[in-house]
């Protein structure tokens, strides 16, 4: 049996899973085909979300850029966003927007109960027209981890699910100035992306992210080659990856290397000192 063929078969039989336990959608709205959407852009509200506008303006548009725009949560009523995710159940959030009728939150609730969808979340509401049940048991019969800690986690393995060929996320940074909590789904993210990665489709995102942190330098991303400076060179067409190694001229010094083990200090550059 070819690779071709098995890899046909796989399609097969991700897309009969999916078909067989995903749940319905609102009316007039329908599943895409899977392996229809060759690229989808998942938004957050970081401040790598500008990347994204950026680029859009550059190429004159966002379906110039990707095929399916998706926002987390209120990015949803921010930017055109084609689905929307928001796993959290409207009813523990009407309970915060009642203490607080001025806040985010209240906000975006009155914008859900018009969202016309889909916006993705943990259970419907009768009251929010355009919420759907996202289809958890289709996602773990494709990959059986119930580990999601974030929203924007639950968006990743959604697009593993569509069988995308690439994710781009802009705005989902994690690690902001004087807001280290901020980095509490991170992990989680990652983790899919690496389900994703595994699956043979490319990731991309904002150089400004610490999202795998894609803000450092590749050679600052290769753990343990402080002497030498490795150049990767990748084919343009299929083939290997070649390595070049360099020595590196003037090495750190004592003072210099322990300063890399200094935990008193958040590690990174985004977080206010």
């Amino acid at each position: 049996m070819t690779a071709r063929i098995k890899a046909a078969k796989r399609v097969h039989a991700h897309a009969h899973v999916r078909a067989k336990r995903a749940p319905a959608l609102p009316q007039g709205v329908k599943w895409p085909a899977f392996g229809s959407i060759a690229h989808v852009a998942i938004l957050g509200l970081g401040p790598s979300l500008n990347d994204y506008t950026d680029l859009c303006k550059s190429m004159g548009g966002r379906h110039a850029y990707c095929d399916e725009t998706w926002g987390i949560n209120a990015a949803g009523n921010v930017l055109q966003c084609d689905r929307v995710f928001h796993m959290d159940d409207v009813r523990i959030q009407a309970i915060r927007a009642a203490a607080r009728p001025d806040s985010n939150i209240a906000a975006m609730l009155k914008w859900l109960k018009t969202a016309p969808g889909p916006v993705y979340t943990s259970r419907a509401h009768p009251d929010y027209p355009g919420l759907v049940p996202f289809p958890l048991e289709a996602v773990l019969n494709m990959e059986p981890c119930g580990y999601f800690n974030s929203t924007a986690a639950y968006a990743v393995a959604f697009a593993v699910l569509l069988g995308v060929e690439k994710i781009s996320l802009f705005g989902m940074d994690f690690t902001y100035p004087n807001a280290h909590d901020a980095e509490r789904g991170r992990a989680c993210v990652e983790f899919w992306l690496g389900i994703a990665r595994g699956r043979g489709i490319r990731i991309g995102m904002s150089k400004r992210t610490s999202l795998m942190d894609a803000l450092y330098t590749q050679q600052e991303r290769l753990y343990g080659y402080d002497t030498l400076t490795v150049d990767i060179k990748v084919p343009k067409a299929k083939g290997p990856i070649a390595l070049g190694f360099t020595e590196v001229e003037a090495l750190p010094t004592a003072d210099e290397i322990e300063a890399r083990y200094d935990h008193s200090k958040h590690p990174s550059p985004l977080v206010a000192s």
